[in-house]
């Protein structure tokens, strides 16, 4: 066979020009097979066994990462040599890949090739098939010299995640702007929702004349119970623009307001600011033109401030319950703690229950 005499230093030369010619013709995440690599006609008469022999070179010089491919195929990813060369440690630079061992550079190179998005603890044992307590020696092993970090997961915050650690994890892991430490941050979102709704209702409304023939006298009682007199002026009154209006705020625009109001500490880009424009419709507080090109405002600046400055009632009184529950948690079943415990008959049943009758009366009015 071609391979049984060659020498290391042939070895080394021939995987060098395969190397090369993978960087030059193949794109930087393409996954190599064996048909990919004879299709050079670099290894002399496509001996598969030298053919192995370069891989495993490139392999050990850190410059190809050995993966599974389709269909359990053996499969290579090009590193470049910046990347093979250096060094993971942000401090001492003491540890470079070459350092690893085998195993820890399986899982390494497993979560290599997930980037930004992490991979799940269990997703890496299956592609790697690695004893439970290898892989977590290796992850152990990893971690502790800042190869790798854990990072958590707002869609799967269950599951242990690991990432490249000079890797930024994507919006998809950290949930973008409105997540804070993976939990969903209520205040931040309705202070810049308001902050667009009132920055809208501007552009969508202007104040009308007054019709009024000067101040209104209102009479109020002092601290001594005499009457006084206080002069008001008149109310605002808003009209919407008219048809063909062309000065309606863009989703540009408000991305510029909100990141110069100062309410924000963090930048949001167009897409943040998109979601909330999104919600803000559903919730009817604004309305779409032109397949979300332009956007306007429902309620005129004085409602939306009037609206805004209303402090949320903290009990239920005057408040109809129909408005903001349903059928099932309005009734005393719905949320009954003892629900699967009532049966005919029982010791909870239907017929001694003490809150159905008060609540049918209420509800039916008599």
């Amino acid at each position: 066979m071609a391979s049984a005499g060659a020498s290391g230093s042939s070895v080394n030369e021939l995987a060098s020009r395969l190397y090369d010619a993978c960087l030059n013709q193949f794109p930087s995440d393409h996954l190599f097979y064996q048909q990919d690599l004879l299709g050079l006609n670099i290894v002399p008469k496509n001996d598969l066994a030298l053919l192995l022999n370069c891989t495993q070179s490139l392999v050990d010089q850190k410059l190809f990462r050995l993966l599974q491919g389709k269909n359990d195929r053996l499969a290579w990813k090009i590193i470049s040599r910046d990347d093979a060369e250096k060094n993971s440690h942000p401090l001492t630079h003491l540890f470079r890949l070459r350092d690893l061992s085998p195993d820890e550079s399986l899982v390494y190179n497993v979560i290599h090739s997930t980037g930004r998005s992490g991979i799940w603890v269990r997703a890496i044992g299956n592609r790697t098939n690695l004893h439970k307590s290898i892989l977590d020696r290796c992850l152990k092993s990893l971690e502790s010299r800042s190869y790798i970090k854990s990072v958590h997961n707002v869609k799967f915050p269950s599951r242990k995640m690991y990432m490249l650690a000079n890797l930024a994890p994507s919006e998809d892991v950290t949930g973008g702007a409105w997540f804070t430490d993976g939990v969903l941050d209520e205040n931040f979102i309705n202070s810049v929702a308001g902050f667009i709704e009132y920055s809208v209702s501007r552009k969508s409304w202007y104040e009308a004349p007054s019709s009024s023939d000067g101040p209104r006298n209102k009479r109020m009682k002092t601290a001594d119970g005499s009457l006084a007199v206080k002069q008001e002026g008149a109310p605002k009154e808003y009209l919407p623009f008219p048809a063909g209006y062309q000065g309606y705020p863009t989703i540009p625009m408000l991305t510029a307001a909100v990141n110069e109001s100062g309410i924000t500490p963090v930048r949001l880009g167009e897409e943040s600011i998109t979601q909330l424009l999104e919600m803000l419709c559903y919730d009817n507080k604004l309305v779409s033109l032109n397949n979300g090109e332009f956007y306007k405002s429902v309620k005129n600046p004085e409602q939306v401030k009037s609206q805004q400055a209303r402090k949320p009632r903290t009990d239920d009184a005057g408040i109809d319950d129909r408005l903001v529950k349903n059928g099932m948690t309005e009734a005393p079943c719905g949320n009954c703690p003892v629900f699967k415990l009532c049966a005919p008959g029982g010791a909870v049943s239907p017929e001694s229950c003490e809150y159905f009758d008060p609540w049918l009366e209420k509800a039916l009015g008599f």
